[in-house]
């Protein structure tokens, strides 16, 4: 068989495996349908040879545009409120939105319902091996919002472009707006009852007031949108995890094992993930080797060096070297580093201090292609760059194991 045909088999499976998953829109975390993808997931595995595939419960998350217009509603009520009760209100809006966001720990959104998740794992390889190759892509997706409008995307790309600078490449991310407004809501709460007030003072008020008025109908309205069909988020991440699974099963070292992981509850933290490396947490942090998948399906392929929605999480330099050299062959095309404006499941296991890398594919403007839309369908999937990040990620695991 030439590597033309083959090519062209590779290419036609991805887009079955895309076409399955799109087709199946509704799995939004802790739905009926995101299990179902999991069980399709794991019937893939069983098909290419991986013997040991089970489904595992994993700790699910509360719905982002329900926390978003939560912690937004707490710190309006708080302006509107006044006097100690409103900054109390308005303070814990912001720390709790911090808390979520950079540290990880959901504060206001424990009030939300967060049903379990669920994660598909496959294993190859000895258990007992000194290394370990995980492959991973969220099989989860989200609501189309406003929030999501190509227009907005625009915007804070122009914005951070015009900003950018080599020490803080991503000045202002997305989720800098809301949680600057939930700053301001509580000095401006503080500077009320310390006896502020005049012209400027009550603009400054009803600026504030109206920004978190438009956060917590914004957020309320992408809670209440049609969820994506997620061609591109994130069913061509799966579809390139898998291929690139079909390769590496071929040719483990005797010491190594490939895990395959389709994670549920990215879009709503990451629970999936986490829940991962908290069920095993004797791996060993300097011979696990996770490649991330996520958006692969059009633009220009990149690997992440950094990504955050309002903290920055930069990834250990181990696996960043090798793909620094695998890029530099030019045998994948054209691959280069980026600095994420969103988060993906690659920064929990980078944070923990795993050698991890995040795989992922940008049209110009800095944003995944047809991003959280309607559109994101799976003819509108550039199958080619599915294959190409699947043949990146793959051949980034093969250099670091040697």
């Amino acid at each position: 068989m030439t590597e033309k045909s083959i090519t062209t088999d590779r290419t036609r499976q991805a887009y079955e495996w895309i076409r399955a998953l799109s087709e199946m829109p509704h799995r939004i975390a802790g739905s009926l349908y995101e299990r179902q993808s999991a069980e399709m997931v794991a019937d893939w595995l069983h098909a290419m040879g991986f013997g040991d595939v089970h489904l595992v419960p994993a700790r699910g998350g509360a719905r982002p545009g329900l926390a978003l217009a939560l912690h937004a509603a707490v710190g309006l009520l708080g302006v509107v409120w006044g006097g100690v009760v409103g900054i109390l209100l308005a303070v814990l809006a912001a720390y709790s939105f911090y808390q979520e966001h950079v540290r990880r720990r959901p504060l206001l959104s424990r009030l939300l319902s967060r049903p379990d998740s669920v994660d598909v794992i496959g294993r190859h390889g000895p258990p007992q091996g000194s290394r370990k190759v995980v492959l991973t892509a969220h099989i989860d997706t989200t609501e189309a919002g406003m929030v999501f409008a190509p227009g907005l995307a625009n915007l804070f790309s122009r914005w951070n472009q015009e900003r950018r600078v080599e020490t803080n490449p991503v000045p202002f991310p997305p989720l800098a707006l809301p949680f600057y407004l939930l700053v301001a809501g509580a000095l401006v709460t503080t500077a009320e009852w310390m006896g502020a007030h005049g012209f400027w003072f009550s603009l400054l008020r009803l600026a504030t007031w109206l920004g978190l008025a438009t956060a917590t109908g914004l957020g309320l309205q992408w809670a209440l949108s049609r969820p994506t069909p997620g061609a591109n988020d994130n069913a061509s991440a799966v579809a390139a995890m898998l291929l690139a699974a079909e390769q590496l099963k071929a040719e483990l070292p005797a010491d190594t094992e490939l895990i395959v992981v389709g994670t549920g509850a990215e879009e709503c933290g990451c629970g999936g993930m986490t829940e991962l490396l908290e069920g095993y947490r004797h791996w060993d942090r300097e011979r696990t080797y996770f490649i991330n998948f996520e958006c692969v399906g059009g633009g220009e392929l990149h690997y992440v060096v950094s990504e955050g929605l309002l903290g920055r999480v930069y990834y250990p330099p181990e696996l960043l070297c090798v793909a620094q050299r695998v890029a530099s062959t030019g045998k994948f095309g054209t691959v280069t580093p980026v600095h994420l404006l969103a988060g993906t499941d690659g920064h929990v296991p980078a944070l923990k201090g795993y050698p991890a890398l995040s795989v992922i594919s940008l049209e110009p403007n800095g944003v995944p292609r047809n991003y959280h839309q309607l559109s994101d369908t799976v003819d509108q999937v550039d199958l080619d760059t599915v294959v190409r990040a699947a043949d990146f990620g793959a051949e980034v695991a093969r250099r670091a194991l040697g």
